[in-house]
């Protein structure tokens, strides 16, 4: 937990790549155990379960960068990325409309992207910059 604290932007990273990955494999995970999926309905939802976990570490890293970070540009950049994300899952979920699984890999990509940018360019050196 002490990353998370001290480095919320190696969290966000790390969520957002798990993310990534995990809708990657989401569709050759149903398809090879399509029959599975289809008679246990726990096995589906624990699957799904999957990107609420990654979408609260996500909100954790952004709310935390966004106190630590030095950039004021940075800020609403984070949370443009995060509700990107959170809708595209929303809507994996409740079917708004069709969106191509490129959306959810470019939003997963640039969440990341704003992470790694936030660290190497906008971070505290020190906890005195920080307010």
């Amino acid at each position: 937990m002490r990353t998370s604290l001290k480095n919320p932007d190696k969290v966000g990273i790390l969520s957002s790549t798990l993310c990534l990955i995990h809708c990657l494999v989401t569709p050759f995970i149903y398809v090879t155990y399509a029959g599975f999926f289809k008679l246990s309905e726990y096995l589906s939802f624990s699957w799904r379960a999957i990107n609420l976990v990654l979408i609260i570490f996500s909100l954790v890293a952004v709310n935390r960068s966004t106190k630590k970070t030095t950039s004021k540009i940075i800020k609403p950049i984070f949370w443009l990325s995060w509700g990107l994300l959170f809708f595209v899952l929303l809507n994996e979920e409740a079917k708004f409309f069709e969106l191509p699984e490129l959306v959810s890999y470019v939003s997963a990509l640039n969440l990341a992207g704003v992470h790694i940018y936030n660290l190497k360019f906008c971070g505290c050196k020190d906890e005195s910059c920080c307010t």
